[in-house]
């Protein structure tokens, strides 16, 4: 095993030292919190900054009872109920637009024209300097994040969730495997697709393991770089040489489904995946049912932490993303730092409490409240060292709770406000660090995000409504199912007239015009 994580270890070291920390220039906000008021505000987010499992609610969560201290500002949380997704939840909100919560944290980028036109949303324009001066100087200081949080026609309307140092902490799900058994069954690191395979099939032989993940960490992006494909099961719209495209109807991805499927028919692909999630995955990963995998730097994190409370070694490491034969791939999961879930104020927030709101979220961007949305309260999560330093107290590190971080901090997923690459060092080990540097840095930017539809794109109002007629999400839907077929076998991957039958259904989903529609979006942003 040495062996192997020496081999890792140097790879990682001979694509690029640790990330630097970005240097943040945020006005300090020491003046201005705590603000003195008597308003509540209701602040509803969809799920990025849920209170830590181990509270029955905010009510019992330092961060967010914290954030109501450091800002002054009386706070009422509102989350989905249990048993409902962000989307359906938000959407029985809209249901009553007069009965908003203040503050909404939602995925409304691409329709933010809609709702601003619909009287929904505030246009924060005109207050930004005023208001929001921590956020505003943030934007004018990186003017690719500026781009993104307004309109085509130049109006601010949210507050955006980014990575401080872009893409390193976006690239942070990738290629997996257990160390012991590559040096066990004599395999090197696979680098190629080929390679990759024989690395699950030999698994397969010697331990019975099969490719297992939970679906999550594999249906938004996988493996098809390996085979010029831009898509796995969810519906993805790609831009190459400024053309948009869909994923999901390309000849390359066909490749790539005709491969997952061989890897089903042989017995290698775990039927299992379709049902897997990040905890129910972690029986097979602990009865050593699973040797290699894809899965997030957190969780690969976990996985190792807990083998290690078992008294087991750590053997997980994160692996290079498997390139085609030829050694050419066209993409990798990743971003460029801009998060696709933002916060706007309704108007259901009269004029005052709109620009208490704009205060209280403008705090994430301020010095102070940089440190506090990333690592909770001075003196009882974090303190500095003798270097003035961050460094956690044993009030974290000495917690046996998964991700304790989040008991004091709201960055660690996303939230309104700029996470910082040092909590994710903090929260993670060097292996899951040395993991996402591999996943970022053996590849170029134009593999890692430059081929993504950019978050900040924004339909007008009348491109809105048509999209909405069309009712898109039936695109998803269809590639979705038509992926669990053609692995499955359920309809045949190689058969020429189930795949020209699979590409005609996309025209009954008016997928050219949508592509059209598309195309134009993706122009306006760009002249920006």
């Amino acid at each position: 095993m040495k062996k192997i994580l020496a081999i890792a270890l140097t790879l990682c070291l001979l694509m690029a030292a640790t990330p630097a920390f970005a240097a943040l220039d945020l006005l300090s906000g020491a003046d201005t919190y705590p603000i003195t008021t008597d308003k509540t505000i209701v602040f509803y987010d969809e799920g990025h900054t849920n209170p830590h499992e181990k509270y029955k609610d905010w009510t019992e969560s330092p961060f967010h009872t914290g954030l109501i201290e450091m800002t002054g500002i009386n706070i009422e949380w509102m989350y989905p109920t249990s048993g409902s997704s962000g989307g359906t939840f938000t959407n029985a909100l809209l249901a009553d637009p007069t009965n908003l919560p203040d503050i909404m944290g939602v995925a409304w980028m691409d329709s933010a024209s809609m709702y601003l036109e619909d009287g929904i949303i505030w246009d924060l324009t005109d207050y930004m300097e005023e208001y929001a001066p921590a956020y505003y100087k943030f934007l004018k200081d990186h003017p690719v994040y500026d781009k993104a949080m307004k309109t085509d026609d130049g109006q601010y309307y949210a507050f955006g969730f980014f990575r401080e140092d872009g893409g390193w902490n976006d690239t942070y799900r990738g290629p997996v495997v257990r160390t012991d058994w590559l040096e066990e069954c004599g395999l090197e690191i696979p680098k190629t697709i080929s390679e990759f395979e024989n690395v699950i099939r030999v698994f397969n032989e010697k331990y019975g393991a099969k490719f297992s993940f939970s679906w999550s960490r594999f249906s938004g992006g996988a493996l098809e770089g390996a085979f010029g494909a831009y898509a796995t099961s969810s519906a993805t719209w790609f831009v190459k040489d400024g053309k948009v495209g869909l994923g999901n109807a390309q000849p390359e991805y066909r490749d790539y489904m005709a491969w997952l499927a061989g890897l089903y028919k042989d017995g290698l692909f775990d039927q299992d995946n379709f049902s897997l999630d990040d905890t129910s995955i972690k029986a097979k990963v602990h009865n050593d049912e699973v040797g290699i995998s894809m899965t997030s730097m957190g969780q690969m994190n976990n996985w190792n932490k807990e083998r290690a409370a078992d008294g087991k070694d750590p053997v997980w490491v994160g692996i290079p993303y498997p390139t085609a034969d030829d050694g050419s791939i066209s993409c990798v999961f990743g971003g460029p730092g801009v998060g696709s879930n933002t916060y706007v104020i309704t108007t259901c927030a009269d004029e005052e409490t709109m620009k208490l709101c704009m205060q209280l979220l403008d705090y994430a961007y301020t010095a102070e409240g940089h440190l506090y949305w990333n690592f909770g309260k001075e003196g009882v999560s974090w303190e500095y060292d003798e270097n003035g330093e961050v460094q956690l107290t044993p009030l974290v590190t000495e917690d046996p709770d998964t991700d304790p971080i989040v008991k004091y901090g709201g960055q660690t997923w996303s939230g309104a406000g700029i996470q910082a690459t040092k909590l994710l060092y903090m929260k993670n080990s060097q292996a899951a660090v040395e993991a996402n540097d591999t996943w970022f840095y053996s590849v170029p930017v134009e593999v890692s995000s430059g081929w993504k539809w950019p978050s900040g794109t924004t339909f007008t109002v009348e491109e809105s409504d048509e999209l909405s007629l069309i009712n898109t999400s039936n695109i998803g839907t269809y590639c979705t199912e038509s992926f669990a077929n053609f692995v499955t076998g359920v309809q045949d991957i190689n058969d020429d007239a189930t795949w020209e039958a699979y590409l005609a259904a996309f025209d009954g989903y008016k997928l050219p015009r949508v592509l059209e529609i598309r195309q134009a979006c993706y122009e306006r942003y760009l002249a920006r």
